[in-house]
């Protein structure tokens, strides 16, 4: 089992006790030489999130190509996850997270500001924001807004994340072992700025 891997399925069971991944949702992604591995979306396997190599789906090279000789188009959430990990060729595993601060600004339709420790974690420049991907577009322009703004934001560190309205928070980085603490970065800014939600705010 290849060592990226190894450490991801290893993480699972944490992220899943943290409440970063529960039943109502959540996903993880890795690329490697095969091409784009993700968590599968069987319910009962999410009920425990105890996953082995055998339950990850592949999608060969990209994943467009097998989905369309499938005859079938990919996911939305998928498509999140690939996209983000297309940002940098450096980033080798991706969570769709489901803590509550982060996802709060999701469903907001809010971007996040970072402060401090997260600017620095996430090398981001001053008064950056987990940027937003609005829900008012189709499949493909929304993937394309995804990679622009994480790119535009993250392009130079080995953390990025994303807020995608009223759906999902998704988190990318170098290292699976690494994104504990870019999650509990971003999970505690959210919880500690939920007053912002409070205040009016026009798109």
């Amino acid at each position: 089992m290849p060592d990226q891997m190894k450490k991801m399925l290893q993480l699972i069971p944490a992220l899943h006790a943290s409440g970063y991944l529960d039943r109502s949702g959540g996903a993880v992604a890795l690329r490697d030489e095969r091409g784009f591995l993700v968590s599968p979306e069987n319910a009962g396997e999410l009920m425990k999130w105890e996953l082995s190599e055998a339950d990850l789906v592949l999608f060969p090279g990209e994943g467009e190509a097998s989905m369309a000789r499938a005859g079938r188009r990919p996911s939305r959430m998928n498509r999140w996850l690939r996209e983000m990990l297309a940002v940098r060729p450096e980033w080798r595993c991706c969570v769709q997270t489901m803590g509550w601060g982060a996802m709060s600004f999701a469903l907001a339709g809010r971007e996040l500001p970072l402060h401090n420790v997260s600017l620095q974690i996430f090398s981001a420049g001053r008064n950056a924001a987990v940027p937003l991907v609005h829900a008012d577009q189709d499949a493909d322009a929304q993937a394309a807004m995804l990679r622009e703004v994480v790119g535009r934001t993250f392009g130079r560190s080995s953390f990025g994340a994303v807020l995608v309205e009223g759906e999902a928070v998704v988190i990318a980085g170098t290292d699976g072992s690494l994104l504990p603490a870019a999650l509990d970065s971003i999970e505690g800014l959210a919880r500690a700025q939920q007053w912002l939600l409070m205040q009016p705010h026009e798109r």
